[in-house]
Order: C-alpha cells, then structure tokens, then sequence
C-alpha cells in the first residue's frame, strides 16, 4: 500500500488531487482524519505554505484559525521526535502539562483519538508534519507506524513540490549571535537573572533581547519563543539539552 501510494504521488497535478490521495490512504490505513500542513502561522492562507486537511472544524479553528499551532502538544512534540510517533507516546517525548491535557481531551472529544504524526524537516523551510487520526481500532495503530512514516515522507515531499512549485522558501527570522544565545538558554529553563550571569549580560539587556526575539517570532511567552526559533531553525535541540520547553 505504501509503494502504490508513492508511486500515486509523482502523478499528482495539484493540491487537490493530493488530498483525494491522502483520503483514501487515510481510510485504507483505518482513520479518520488527515493533516499535512506547515508549523507556521496559516491564517489567510499565506502563499508557500502548506495547508491540506480534513480535520474537525473545531480543532482546525483553535490550531489554525486562532493561531495556537505553537500551543498544540502534537506539534510540539514534532521538535522532539526522532521520527513518526504515536499520541499515546506523547509523555514520552515532551512534558505534558493541564492545557496540552485539556487540548487532547478536546480532539478526543471531536473524535481524534489515537493518531500517529511524522515529523517534517528541510534545511530552509519551515517544519510540519503529516498525520493520521481517530483511529476506528486504536490497538492497530503501533503495527503502523513504519508505513505511515513512508507516507509522511513522501506525502509532504510531494505537497512541498505541489505547493511551493518553483517559489523559494520564505527567509527565516534571523536573530543577532547574543540574541540567539538568550532564546537558547531560555530553552534550557534559565531565568533572565541566570541567562544574564552565564553571559556577563546585565539582566535589562537580557529582557530587551528576549523582547526583541518574541517580536521577531510573534511570540506571546518564552514557550512559543522557544518552538518558534526550533522550527525556524535558529537554535537546535542540542542547545536546550537537558530540559525541554514545557
């Protein structure tokens, strides 16, 4: 099934028949819903981005419409993963909190229940990810994992070629080397005061820093400043070992 799939790749013209493709493999595999999209603000469907979906309309509303990707425990996880995961293992790769609970609580509630995310990177694009979702036998969904990485990975390299055709990748927000040092220890869980010390910094120049890098990213707290620079590539999960964003 995920050698036909492949091959159904290359024949896509547009958008559109890609997304008929990803129905019926979602059906086939035993889903329901289906994601491939970019970690990015979507809103307005900004040109070069990814945006090819059946999800439930109320969970589509607050990860897109409200512009809470950066909130979203699955795509949080994706900065962490090593490769296509389970829902279930999501515990296992971030720290969970009550929201990231209560978000997936909400997707239970609107039938999302177990899924399995791949992860998407590319040196010079933003990150996303394909999903399936609302598994109709959930004790299925471990002996998956490995198809559904194929087709995550073709799928998005196909969306990718579909989407952004011949238009080159939006720039990536660049902060200045201290900058940059600041969101870095920020990841690690160090207060201003701490990232001030390690960098023989006063601590207002660290508050202005750590300012200036959530307006680059349309950041509202250090949480989404962090996944931001992640996704963006600015700084790598090297840098925050051993603690993760929560």
């Amino acid at each position: 099934m995920a050698d036909s799939f492949i091959r159904a790749t290359r024949t896509c013209a547009t958008p559109a028949d890609l997304a008929l493709l990803m129905e019926a493999a979602t059906g086939d595999l035993g889903f329901r819903h289906f994601a491939l999209i970019h970690h990015a603000d979507l809103r307005g469907a900004p040109p070069g981005r990814i945006n090819i979906r059946n999800y439930p309309a109320a969970i589509a509303s607050r990860i897109i419409n409200e512009g809470l990707y950066r909130r979203d425990p699955v795509i949080r996880a994706c900065a962490f993963a090593e490769g296509a995961f389970l829902w279930s293992d999501l515990g296992r790769i971030i720290q969970l909190d009550r929201n990231d609970r209560r978000s997936l609580d909400t997707g239970r509630a609107a039938g999302l229940n177990e899924g399995i995310t791949v992860p998407s990177a590319l040196l010079g694009d933003c990150m996303g990810s394909y999903t399936f979702a609302g598994m109709k036998s959930p004790a299925r969904a471990e002996r998956l994992i490995g198809p559904v990485q194929m087709i995550g990975i073709f799928a998005f390299q196909a969306a990718r070629r579909l989407v952004m055709g011949a238009c080159r990748p939006r720039p990536a927000p660049r902060l200045h080397p201290r900058p940059r040092d600041c969101v870095a220890l920020a990841g690690r869980g160090l207060s201003n005061k701490e990232i001030a010390r390690a960098l023989s910094l006063a601590p207002r120049t660290v508050d202005g820093y750590l300012t200036e890098a959530r307006r680059v990213f349309d950041a509202h707290d250090r949480t989404e400043l962090v996944v931001s620079a992640i996704f963006a590539g600015e700084i790598g999960l090297h840098e925050i070992s051993p603690t993760q964003p929560e």
